[in-house]
């Protein structure tokens, strides 16, 4: 009969609870060893593969590595996230915070009970969308250490994140709308049109090459997407020529010495002097501060054009298509708007029944 627990027999959890295991056994010469592996699963055949090593004289104890501190993947992160022009979340705060947290210690040492800690301390003073923002930051430094074989797995995939109100809807009036177009400086504007005449995402827009972009036939080519394949969007007239006169804009631009010119392969929307737009809200703002809008987010953007289509007429098939939404039920928010409008189609049957009856009496 096998011993209880047997099975399990040199492994270990460490710290309990964390999910993560390790394997402890003895060399051929009596000395102790012990890996840190990961899952459980993935450990209880580890150490069977190492039990079957030592009994055929094939084991060869493993060299002792230089523990890779937290400094190092996410310094890493930060370079490539850079060199492929993707944004830090709130430019340096969300680095800063995880640097405060975690600095200093070894990376495969951090286990998931320390990142809810980290979760639970930031929902004191953050909403829930802004924390998941961090713990999506630090699921990326760790899936891109996983990839680099410089950790042996990642710690966020078994923490949960917070439960966000996706249900918030807010867009612009035709007055609010007019406060902020004379608020932005010239060379944002080109950004507000097409966020607001396409519905496309902050960090979609700010991606943008014109590679991607062939106004003639009015199409914009979204890479890497949420949805894990290229996107097309259609422009309308306002887009088009929108982008049409700024890339004319672009072209006439004296490169300063030492510079090359910006070609058409660069970013569309580029920061005052050129070159990716780090920190948009250094001058996002300051505009809704001297437009007078409160409580609006950039986000808020995409709301709009989506809430104006909705109240155009446009179904919510259509307009999921538009949106880009994977299921039907993140358009779902906007049906009270399509609704509104076809009361007040069908109301103007009454009108026109009104008409009818007037011209028959005379």
């Amino acid at each position: 009969m096998a011993r209880q627990g047997s099975r399990d027999r040199g492994l270990f959890e460490r710290p309990k609870g964390s999910g993560i295991w390790w394997i402890r056994y003895h060399d051929g010469e009596g000395h102790e060893h012990r890996e840190k592996i990961g899952t459980k699963g993935l450990a209880r055949r580890v150490y069977e593969k190492r039990k079957t090593e030592i009994r055929d004289g094939r084991y060869f104890p493993p060299e002792n590595k230089i523990a890779v501190r937290f400094d190092e993947i996410a310094a890493d992160y930060k370079a490539a996230a850079q060199k492929d022009g993707r944004e830090i979340i709130r430019g340096e705060i969300g680095y800063r915070r995880l640097q405060e947290c975690f600095g200093g210690m070894a990376a495969d040492s951090i286990a998931s009970s320390q990142i809810e800690a980290f979760r639970d301390k930031l929902s004191e003073d953050l909403s829930p969308a802004t924390v998941n923002l961090h713990l999506k930051l630090l699921r990326a430094i760790f899936m891109r250490a996983v990839r680099a074989q410089s950790v042996s797995s990642n710690p966020v995939s078994r923490v949960r994140f917070c439960k966000e109100n996706n249900k918030r809807l807010r867009w612009l009036s035709e007055e609010e709308e007019g406060a902020l177009f004379a608020a932005l400086p010239d060379w944002l504007k080109p950004l507000i049109i097409a966020a607001l005449n396409t519905g496309m995402r902050k960090g979609e827009l700010l991606k943008l090459r014109w590679r991607d972009v062939d106004l003639a036939t009015g199409t914009i080519t979204i890479r890497d997407p949420k949805s894990g394949e290229d996107e097309r969007v259609l422009m309308n007239e306002t887009t088009k020529g929108s982008l049409r006169t700024l890339r004319e804009a672009r072209s006439k631009i004296v490169a300063p010495k030492g510079r090359t010119p910006e070609t058409p392969s660069g970013f569309v929307f580029t920061a005052p002097r050129g070159g990716y737009m780090h920190d948009l809200k250094r001058y996002w703002y300051p505009v809704l501060k001297r437009a007078g809008l409160e409580d609006f987010h950039f986000h808020d953007l995409r709301h709009t054009f989506a809430s104006r289509a909705a109240m155009s007429g446009v179904d919510l098939y259509t307009l999921q298509a538009l949106m880009r939404h994977r299921s039907p039920l993140m358009t779902q928010r906007y049906a009270h708007l399509s609704a509104a409008h076809q009361r007040e189609a069908v109301q103007r049957l009454d009108r026109w029944h009104e008409r009818q009856k007037a011209a028959a009496e005379r």
